[in-house]
């Protein structure tokens, strides 16, 4: 009988070990923490996925699906290609995780013991960060309609502060993610932003306004899809009262009217920052893609005057793009990689901050190849069959650029950096806008941009022949005749410049601008009574900038 007993227990103790020791992954073991890290932060309630993805019952009724597109690598989204860089916030799952998922799926998707369910990610309701210092709301929504091609608009949200503050992290947040590419955050202080909106009868503007407002100085702020939002209190940005949150949200059609409304929050640090990072931009305007091409290469280099490490970058490409490079080689010849993505897409382009800044010594050049495929065996090429695509800010267009943000050993090396890089930018600049206004000589934005870039030169009789051709393009462009106006003024020909500032009146009787410059003009030749008048209107339309132009007043007189 004991022996009976005994052989009982031994198979009994067998069993169990053999359960302990069952090699077959469980929901709480081995599949939670894959989901947790890589899937929740976008597949949650109110997440930028179509469905959430936390219980039990969430993954295991899309066990098949995520096996799939995990196995296929179109999920998670994570573009930049294993062993050449290392980033925060990586979600490219290992051959080991993606066998676990795919085990898991064919075995009936055992659910595991309870005491081993890792705790899900807290996102504070929609924050990542817990909740924010600061938020921003726009008042009310913004109704995306129902067809038509991606729309890029502008939204300006006031920014309720009294005193300075240091951001050390930034998120975004709507609950209407699903139609939102991408967005960029920009700050505006003149209030020609909100300008612009009191012009549009529906709340926000149309187009790119990176003239009037801009990113901190040193960084590029965005939200995709999934973005992970990182705190870096020692590349803090500093945020001053009267300033208005421009958010520009590229926005795709679903097919029914949607009602946007965005939210973002704001991280202060505790102490103010002692480095000032600099935002260097590789890329060319003069693409020019013919039909068929499959194989079409844009490059560019720079090379690096001072010492810096690199902390992010951020490239952009559209539909046709298939890869891209980007790699730095020092004196000796070494190749260091910054950034290898093949394939691109288009749909989960992402700035990304490396673990380890990137260290570059002065001498050292920095290369980017993009490669496009403008042809029909293209599955994402728009024309059928194709055709030739050039430059341009429309998703249907193509563009070719890449983002680096560096930190310098000190200030004065901030300033060389910057010098050097921008006698390389307006060269370049000037070079692309020349082949777009060639290309189509009636935009009379890329006119009247490179009229301003050969005026930044000095070449003064160029910028009047780009000044005109903008003008004579759209004859009520009231920005371009009012820049054209000081440029005149600058060579002496003052009676030209009054005849442009009267139209740019005629045309934009509200135009702050306009009636400053006119003012100062007409003021300095003696005609100071209505030369006041329009400083005074100049004031009246442009209330935070009515002290200075009233002290103005007074020095002149």
């Amino acid at each position: 009988m004991k022996l009976v007993i005994s052989y009982l227990i031994s198979i009994v103790f067998f069993i169990g070990c053999a359960q302990k020791n069952d090699p077959t992954p469980t929901f709480t073991r081995d599949v939670a923490p894959i989901i947790y890290k890589n899937c929740t932060p976008c597949h949650r309630p109110n997440g930028s996925g179509p469905f959430p993805l936390i219980t039990y019952e969430d993954v295991a009724n899309r066990a098949q699906q995520i096996a799939q597109v995990t196995s296929s690598r179109y999920m998670p989204p994570w573009q930049p290609s294993i062993g050449y860089s290392d980033f925060l916030g990586e979600r490219s799952l290992t051959k080991s995780e993606i066998s676990i998922l795919n085990e898991w799926a064919n075995k009936k998707t055992p659910r595991g013991e309870h005491s081993e369910l890792p705790t899900p990610p807290n996102f504070a309701d929609q924050w990542q960060l817990g909740t924010p210092d600061l938020i921003v709301k726009m008042d009310v929504p913004y109704i995306l309609p129902a067809e038509g091609f991606d729309q890029f608009r502008n939204f300006v949200i006031p920014i309720p502060t009294d005193s300075v503050h240091y951001v050390e992290a930034v998120d975004f947040y709507s609950e209407n993610t699903k139609v939102i590419h991408h967005a960029v955050l920009m700050f505006d202080k003149s209030g020609k932003a909100r300008k612009h909106d009191g012009e549009d009868i529906t709340i926000g503007f149309d187009g790119m306004v990176f003239g009037e407002a801009q990113g901190p100085d040193g960084h590029f702020l965005g939200w995709t899809p999934g973005k992970q939002a990182i705190r870096t209190p020692e590349l803090a940005w500093k945020l001053t009262p009267k300033t208005d949150l421009v958010a520009q949200l590229h926005m795709l059609p679903s097919g029914r009217p949607e009602s946007v409304v965005v939210e973002v929050g704001f991280y202060f640090a505790e102490i103010a920052p002692t480095i000032t990072p600099t935002l260097l931009r590789l890329g060319r305007k003069d693409i020019n893609i013919a039909a068929g091409n499959s194989n079409y290469s844009l490059k560019d280099t720079f090379h690096l005057p001072v010492d810096v490490e690199v902390a992010s970058i951020y490239p952009h490409a559209h539909y046709l793009a298939t890869k891209m490079c980007v790699y730095a080689k020092n004196i000796s010849g070494e190749k260091i990689w910054l950034l290898h993505i093949d394939p691109w897409d288009f749909n989960w382009q992402d700035d990304y901050r490396y673990k380890k800044p990137v260290k570059l010594k002065a001498g050292s050049q920095i290369f980017m190849e993009y490669t496009y495929d403008n042809s029909s065996g293209n599955p994402f090429n728009f024309n059928d069959p194709p055709q030739p695509i050039f430059y341009g800010l429309q998703s249907r267009d193509e563009m070719g650029d890449l983002t680096l943000q560096v930190v310098t050993k000190d200030e004065n090396d901030r300033v060389k950096l910057k010098n050097h890089y921008a006698k390389k930018w307006i060269k370049q600049e000037i070079s692309g806008y020349e082949m777009l206004t060639t290309t189509n000589p009636q935009n009379s934005e890329h006119q009247h941009t490179l009229a301003m870039l050969y005026m930044q030169v000095g070449q003064f009789q160029k910028a009047k022949s780009h000044f005109l051709l903008s003008i004579n393009a759209n004859p009520n462009y009231s920005e371009a005749r009012v820049n054209f106006a000081i440029a005149l003024m600058r060579n002496g020909k003052f009676k030209n410049a009054q005849k442009q500032l009267t139209i740019a009146l005629e045309n934009a009787p509200n135009y702050a601008d306009a009636h400053f410059n006119l003012g100062m003009m007409l003021f300095k030749s003696g005609s100071k009574k209505i030369g006041t008048y329009h400083l005074e209107e100049a004031a009246r339309l442009r209330p935070e900038m009515a002290e200075a132009i009233k002290q103005r007043i007074v020095q002149l007189k």
